[in-house]
């Protein structure tokens, strides 16, 4: 038996890896798993983060400037730092393949707000962050998934 490695990266830098110990090489197709973890990211992202204004993964949005308010008052938009249209809390997708799952959001603006590059205006604003929980939670999806094809393997004598 191999070992199967698990990996997510956001902006490039490791989230999480695991090493799951004794794993059946030949199981190849690890969609299943992969669709459940990318659709609660996407979820979780989508809603929970702007919900909490970053709180749920532990990176709390600067509120907006007096400034900001004020504009976003007198053009009629309401709501929290980065809701004006919802058009970027709305474009979080996720693309599943047998070997890997990407969750990205489509929003052109997007990496200005998520980016850790230095900044002297616009304040970070992180949305994608893996939480220990969340962690726990897809591994546990690629456990539950394997042992479920394991008890449906057989074994030749």
């Amino acid at each position: 038996m191999d070992d199967f490695q698990l990996q997510w990266t956001i902006e490039g830098a490791t989230e999480l890896s695991r090493t799951l110990i004794g794993l059946e090489s030949k199981l190849k197709d690890y969609r299943t798993p992969f669709r459940q973890s990318a659709d609660m990211l996407v979820r979780q992202f989508s809603k929970d983060v702007f919900a909490t204004q970053g709180a749920v993964i532990g990176e709390k949005w600067k509120r907006l400037s007096p400034y900001t308010v004020a504009q976003k008052a007198r053009l009629g938009f309401s709501g929290g730092p980065l809701v004006r249209t919802g058009r970027m809390q709305r474009s979080f997708e996720s693309i599943v393949s047998t070997d890997q799952a990407v969750v990205r959001n489509t929003a052109p603006y997007f990496p200005y707000h998520q980016s850790g590059e230095p900044r002297t205006r616009l304040p970070r604003r992180v949305m994608m962050k893996l939480s220990q929980s969340t962690k726990a939670e897809i591994v546990r999806f690629f456990q539950d998934y394997i042992r479920s094809a394991a008890g449906k393997a057989s074994f030749e004598p």
